[in-house]
């Protein structure tokens, strides 16, 4: 018996970064049917791939998450092949890590584009099927940051927008609570491929600070996105989560301990 026997979950950003072993653990602990999306399509078709082997039944749909046309094709796909949404897992993002004076509007309209504009969509559009379910209901996980918490240096675009969602977490908390609905949002810290990969593309002081943060924690070490940040997630979405509700989860080892 898995934690999410039966559940039918969506989860955006799948292709790589902490949405691969997100994927792979709800596949793992029993989810009856995953919707995956990204805008890496062979990555994305090779996470659906683990997914199965992990028994559980896949669609991926590779888009934009921009293209709001698209989330609605994910949605209406999910519930075509079965019949309800009991997770949704808001995890896509994207960031340009620069100092503010460098920063574009445009590339602030991009970052809410794919980051918050796509939750607060996927929250609506998801809206119907998830609400109001008997026992624990559903759940809807989003994803903030501790550098939104924090505001470092160069994170000018990114923070702003990871607070955002936060706020929108909190929000929606408190409205759709009575329709037995929960929503939170985690700040993680995994140690991914996708930060990995590019961090050759930041400034080097950025390089510096990024390699720092991600050990700044009480363990003193890289956080794993499978075994240390994809647990928290079907925590969330498993129904022992039933009495947390409008909360940041913090998964990070430590790394931002506040009262």
């Amino acid at each position: 018996m898995g934690k999410l026997d039966g559940k039918v979950c969506i989860l955006t950003g799948a292709a790589s970064g902490l949405g691969r072993p997100e994927a792979l653990l709800l596949a793992e602990e029993g989810a009856r049917g995953i919707a995956i999306c990204d805008i890496q399509e062979e990555k994305l078709m090779e996470t659906k791939r683990l997914c199965e082997e992990a028994g559980a039944e896949v669609i991926a749909i590779p888009m934009d998450v921009r293209d709001v046309n698209k989330l609605q094709e994910l949605v209406d796909a999910t519930v075509e092949k079965w019949g309800t949404i009991d997770v949704l897992v808001n995890n896509v993002h994207c960031t340009t890590l620069l100092p503010f004076l460098d920063q574009k509007a445009e590339t602030m309209q991009r970052e809410f584009e794919i980051s918050y504009f796509s939750t607060w969509h996927l929250m609506q559009m998801c809206y119907p099927y998830l609400k109001d379910k008997p026992g624990a209901g559903a759940s809807i996980i989003n994803f903030g940051s501790r550098w939104g918490q924090e505001s470092p240096c160069l994170s000018s675009t990114y923070s702003p927008v990871k607070e955002a969602i936060r706020a929108l977490s909190r929000t929606v908390a408190r409205e759709w609570g009575v329709n037995n609905i929960r929503v939170n949002c985690i700040c993680p810290g995994g140690f991914t491929d996708n930060a990995q990969n590019d961090m050759h593309l930041q400034l080097p002081e950025m390089q510096e600070y990024a390699m720092n943060a991600f050990k700044d924690n009480c363990f003193h070490r890289l956080g794993d996105p499978h075994d240390d940040v994809a647990p928290i997630v079907v925590f969330l979405a498993s129904d022992e989560s039933h009495w947390l509700s409008g909360q940041t989860i913090n998964a990070d080892g430590g790394g931002w301990i506040c009262a």
